[in-house]
């Protein structure tokens, strides 16, 4: 399939499920294992598949086709900006947006102005983070998903708790909840099945936790058994979810001044990044490296302080 030889003069449902395939395969690699698990492998099939847009075409194989692909482009971003490539990711987002534009699909679309404001947010970019998922929200609207608004809504509040804008992210979160109340996530695309409640529930801890930081140290309190609920879950949790996630509960710990629990919760997080190809579970863990820290002369915030800073310089798991 991979032969650079020759393309098929035509192209029928079965090469589009072939990309559909092996899309799949590949983001369950980048949700369990990080981006270096499956980014060289998009690549390569970005580059047998693209091709194939300027085959001939049976049926409605071309408008698949080109959702298909943009989805590819999609994770291809993605696992980009996972391993820390940013201008690869910006590169791959890019050509997925004009695919989805040209194939009419405004849920994907949607789903990548979701993706990039991710990007802007990991970067402290809370304004651009907004800026992008309030872009995309009135083009999820139109796709008539409300699981494509629950994401962004989600998302926007935590970028207005980075910016301390209290009641505007405990606004927003209400409405992403509402949003995914209503949602059918069983009939959700690929790209966006993996917003449970699991992860709704974190993005809620997410949000609380940056409210502790820039509103009022309280938000720690409510942030804990929220991320507690998401760590907990049987949802589609998976390792780099769960890193950040206990990353974030050991913050809150800290917040509150207890090393002890954050120290027992930080080892977790530790244990649960090791083998994980993703730069951003080692940029999740400075904040907290930092909080600790911050605690020095306690011996569990020594401990903790000792343990994320072998981490940070090992060359385990890193992409």
């Amino acid at each position: 399939m991979f032969n650079g030889d020759a393309f098929p003069d035509r192209v029928d449902r079965t090469d589009v499920r072939h990309v559909e395939t092996l899309t799949s395969a590949l983001r369950a690699l980048d949700r369990e294992y990080g981006g270096g698990a499956c980014r060289d492998a998009c690549v390569a099939v970005l580059n047998w598949a693209t091709p194939l847009l300027d085959a001939g075409s049976v049926g409605r194989a071309p408008h698949r086709l080109q959702v298909a692909i943009a989805d590819l482009h999609n994770l291809a971003g993605w696992a980009s900006f996972d391993m820390g490539l940013l201008e690869s990711a910006h590169l791959h987002f890019g050509r997925a947006m004009g695919l989805a534009r040209a194939s009419g699909n405004c849920a994907l679309e949607a789903n990548i102005h979701y993706r990039m404001g991710r990007v802007h947010l990991h970067h402290e970019l809370a304004e651009d983070a907004l800026a992008s998922f309030r872009r995309g929200l009135p083009i999820a609207r139109d796709s008539g998903s409300t699981l494509a608004m629950s994401i962004l809504h989600a998302n926007e509040a935590w970028a207005l708790a980075k910016l301390g804008a209290e009641r505007q992210a405990l606004r927003q979160f209400a409405c992403a909840e509402d949003e995914f109340a209503r949602a059918r996530t069983e009939d959700a695309p690929p790209w966006a099945r993996f917003f449970d409640l699991a992860d709704l529930v974190s993005i809620g801890g997410m949000v609380h936790t940056e409210l502790a930081r820039t509103c009022d140290v309280r938000y720690a309190r409510s942030a804990i058994p929220l991320l507690t609920k998401a760590i907990s879950s049987g949802g589609e949790d998976t390792s780099r979810s769960q890193s950040f996630r206990l990353a974030a509960l050991a913050m809150n710990h800290l917040v509150r001044n207890e090393p002890e629990q954050a120290l027992e919760v930080g080892e977790q997080a530790i244990a649960v990044s090791g083998p994980i190809r993703s730069a951003r579970t080692r940029d999740r863990m400075r904040p907290l490296e930092q909080e600790a820290v911050r605690l020095r002369g306690n011996e569990a915030a020594d401990q903790l302080a000792s343990s994320l800073g072998r981490f940070m310089t090992s060359s385990q798991g890193a992409a």
